[in-house]
């Protein structure tokens, strides 16, 4: 894995997420922290606007939910390579359990 080829996947992988929180209801301002954690990795931040879900560079509030993800696991976990369950036991979630838990049904592409 090196960063220049490895974190761009894993940045197009992440921009599904507004996709996959489209049924998760929260305040306006409510934000999720999602860290791939390794060299190759990267935070992105998740921020509930008026309406939707948005990618955010930074957020307007502190998170209430931060995921951590290793990057060994992270394509694995975003194609399918790995049982939800099987990939939960592996990340650590900080905050809103249920609002991280989410990132578990991300699917960017399937394998």
């Amino acid at each position: 894995m090196t960063r220049d080829l490895y974190h761009p996947v894993l940045d197009c992988f992440l921009r599904g997420l507004p996709h996959a929180f489209l049924d998760v209801e929260a305040s306006a301002g409510t934000v999720l922290l999602v860290e791939i954690s390794g060299d190759c990795g990267g935070q992105w931040f998740l921020e509930r606007g008026p309406a939707a879900w948005n990618l955010v560079a930074r957020p307007g509030s502190d998170f209430a939910a931060r995921v951590t993800v290793p990057q060994e696991l992270a394509w694995r976990l975003f194609t399918k390579g790995i049982d939800r369950y099987s990939a939960r036991a592996q990340i650590e979630i900080y905050g809103d359990c249920d609002l991280g838990e989410k990132i578990l049904t991300l699917t960017a592409i399937v394998g």
